[in-house]
């Protein structure tokens, strides 16, 4: 009875976004600018109304991780090159405190080709290495320099947010941990003060998670799904649909109402108060799938609504918001190969989903090139 249940919940949503889909619109997605370099894993940031595109990979074999930093201006919807960031790295994040950036942790990457004979027959084996970073390094856009500062005291792949002046890096990777028989999934938080260029510890997340989306709202953090390990009871692994938020004031975590499925590589803007969850990817039969759903998060109730979806299915991406507006950079599409696409989205301020009769009033648009 539960799996029919289930099974029509899909069915009325797929209908849904499809009759949605198909409606005329008044609010558009539109398409800016590519990015000179093709990569992914990058970590992005906004200072001055503009957006700098720090490091990430490239697909071949060798040293993968890059150094290259890109500024995009949206007023000239053009790309700018600025100086590289001193450690090549994949998966870093990025934060901005009094108009610095600081990029904290993140992957050094490396794939090599390895040619053997086995049993007479020639063949070609893949190796990866990935050594995780607690390198912390800071730029300065007004002159173009980076310097260096305190190490992160856990070397990881994480995600980074900015409360009151403070950098809190919350879960993430450590592979070393595999070493050691524990998970590879961390739920570690530990905070920078750029004022003492000091790492403090803060009170860990209920579940280790990594690349989960993450916001702030009136001060209070919003973690939202990623991979988990342990598996939460009841619920299907290894992603998570779960959220978890913290106040940094009382040091507590707290529960909150799970988004609609376990996801990935998603991410989550804050516009008014309510938070955008983007994209994301889901595992079906061992496979990522990426999402093209959007939903929105309403920190004051504790609810979530949908909206249409996004013109492209994709995951990995990175998300920034600027004057009201939510730029899409790069992602992976169903292929896994990265886009260097720039796509921006701008929602109505206040919606009106469904009047008296059941009409649709807003509907989805579709994706137009810059005039």
């Amino acid at each position: 009875m539960k799996n029919r249940i289930a099974l029509g919940i899909l069915i009325l949503s797929a209908l849904f976004i499809t009759n949605v889909g198909n409606l005329a619109a008044d609010e558009t997605w539109t398409r800016k600018a590519n990015m000179p370099t093709q990569r992914s894993g990058f970590a992005t940031c906004v200072v001055n109304g503009k957006i700098y595109a720090i490091g990430g990979n490239i697909q071949g074999f060798g040293n993968l991780s890059i150094s290259t930093v890109e500024m995009y201006d949206p007023e000239t919807d053009t790309w700018q090159r600025k100086a590289d960031i001193p450690t090549p790295r994949t998966n870093p994040s990025a934060s901005v405190v009094d108009g610095k950036v600081y990029v904290i942790g993140g992957t050094d990457l490396k794939q090599f080709e390895i040619h053997a004979i086995v049993r007479g027959e020639f063949k070609k084996f893949e190796r990866w290495e990935a050594k995780e970073l607690s390198t912390v390094e800071m730029y300065d856009p007004a002159t173009d320099t980076w310097s260096q500062k305190a190490d992160m005291p856990t070397p990881r792949d994480t995600d980074t947010c900015v409360v009151d002046g403070k950098i809190y890096a919350i879960g993430g990777t450590s592979f070393i941990n595999i070493t050691k028989n524990k998970p590879w999934r961390v739920n570690t938080v530990e905070v920078y003060d750029p004022a003492t260029d000091t790492w403090s510890k803060a009170r860990n997340m209920i579940h280790e998670r990594s690349n989960p989306a993450i916001s702030v709202v009136d001060g209070k953090i919003y973690v939202m799904g990623g991979g988990g390990w342990p598996p939460i009871p009841n619920r299907p692994g290894p992603l998570l649909s779960s959220i978890e938020m913290f106040n940094p004031r009382t040091n507590q975590w707290r529960e909150r109402m799970e988004m609609f499925a376990p996801k990935s590589g998603h991410t989550a803007s804050v516009i008014n108060g309510k938070v955008y969850v983007m994209g994301g990817s889901l595992i079906v039969n061992e496979t990522d799938v990426g999402l093209s759903t959007i939903e929105i998060y309403h920190p004051e109730i504790d609810r979530w609504t949908q909206e249409p979806e996004m013109p492209v299915a994709k995951f990995g991406h990175n998300a920034e918001v600027i004057k009201g507006k939510i730029y899409i950079i790069n992602g992976s599409g169903h292929d896994d190969e990265p886009l260097p696409t720039v796509e921006v989205y701008e929602p109505e301020e206040f919606r009106q989903r469904v009047d008296p009769t059941g009409k649709l009033l807003k509907t989805w648009g579709t994706i137009k090139d810059t005039p």
